[in-house]
């Protein structure tokens, strides 16, 4: 056991010296080769690495998309109305102190009057309490039961879990952005992560919702829509109708191979379903939680993407084949322009079999 804490403990060390603390790949996705080397940071050369590059992009009208640093750094939208702002997720306290400074800068006199907390992951959540004093923090109903869940029944995000269940998480059952993440978030500094420490940072929710829930504020809206147990049992995407926005929650990839770690161990078809009821909606635009944005085609392409790649796998399950017959005769060469192929085609493929074969109702 001694010999895996420490194995875990050197792996997190050596990610650790580099990574920027919003550069983290998330659950859908292993950091690409590009990724990696935004997180090493000149690592080779010994370099220090500089702070995240933020930037505020105008979208449409007054809606705003803010990139909270290089490659997959986690992406949030604010809009701005004459009554004050309406901000999605705070990412961290780091970025939302930034945030907090810039938008007193640009729009003086609007402070953020609503948070909209896509879902409990500590990569989207944390940092809110940077708004408290004049905001009101919006979740689904979902959001405080899994905060209060034990860490097995609500996990971080990536493949981490708590593998003995003793709702404390070693470095070597931490993974992805939870490994390299580790030391911030351990504030009693022993050699665990517990989920009091994983959730420190998070606000609660003062509103909650089942289904559907509009935020009006000066004269514009923004429509909250369940992805009902996409990713996670709370996550929501945001849409922004006058605007013709779509602020799509993890994951709705612009031309990047997806999803990893079984889809969260969820039905890859519940992912399905939860993606072309977005198309019912009339927008121009996606923009996602991590990654390049799009638009409404590009987000059907994904849905396709997702039902040709689930297709494929269930005929090969039907036949009989393992996992490693599958990675050589399901063809994804339609996507091959897209990011992630071919390198990562076979990490798709076993991922949708698990989900197909272990977590499909």
């Amino acid at each position: 056991m001694r010999a895996r804490i420490l194995q875990g403990t050197i792996a997190a060390l050596v990610c650790a010296l580099g990574i920027q603390a919003a550069a983290q790949a998330p659950a859908g996705q292993a950091p690409t080769a590009q990724a990696g080397a935004a997180q090493a940071g000149g690592r080779a050369g010994g370099a220090p690495q500089g702070p995240p590059q933020r930037t505020i992009t105008q979208v449409r009208g007054d809606l705003y998309k803010v990139q909270s640093g290089a490659g997959v750094a986690a992406v949030t939208v604010f809009l701005v109305t004459p009554d004050g702002i309406i901000l999605a997720d705070p990412l961290n306290p780091e970025f939302s102190a930034w945030l907090k400074g810039e938008l007193a800068t640009r729009f003086p006199g609007r402070p953020v009057k609503f948070v909209l907390a896509s879902h409990y992951h500590w990569d989207h959540a944390r940092g809110g309490a940077m708004f408290a004093d004049t905001a009101r923090f919006i979740g689904h109903e979902n959001m405080p039961k899994n905060l209060a869940l034990p860490i097995r029944q609500a996990r971080p995000p990536g493949d981490t879990d708590d593998i003995d269940g003793d709702n404390r998480l070693t470095r070597e059952e931490a993974q992805t952005g939870t490994r390299a993440q580790f030391d911030r978030m351990n504030g009693n500094g022993d050699v665990f992560l517990d989920r009091d420490e994983i959730n420190a940072d998070i606000r609660r929710p003062d509103i909650t919702f089942a289904d559907r829930y509009t935020v009006t504020l000066g004269g514009k809206r923004a429509e909250l829509i369940w992805s009902k147990n996409r990713h996670t049992s709370d996550l929501f995407d945001v849409y922004f109708p006058d605007e013709r926005v779509l602020f799509a929650s993890d994951y709705v990839w612009i031309n990047r191979l997806c999803c990893n770690f079984s889809f969260d161990r969820r039905p890859i078809t519940t992912w399905i379903a939860s993606i072309k009821a977005l198309e019912a909606l009339d927008f121009d635009t996606v923009i996602n939680s991590h990654w390049e944005p799009g638009t409404k085609a590009d987000l059907v392409a994904f849905r396709q993407y997702l039902e040709d790649l689930a297709t494929q796998v269930q005929a090969g399950i039907r036949a009989g084949k393992s996992v490693d017959d599958l990675k050589k005769t399901v063809n994804l060469d339609k996507y091959k322009s897209w990011v992630g192929y071919p390198d990562q085609a076979g990490a798709m493929i076993e991922s949708a079999y698990t989900s197909l074969t272990k977590y499909q109702n």
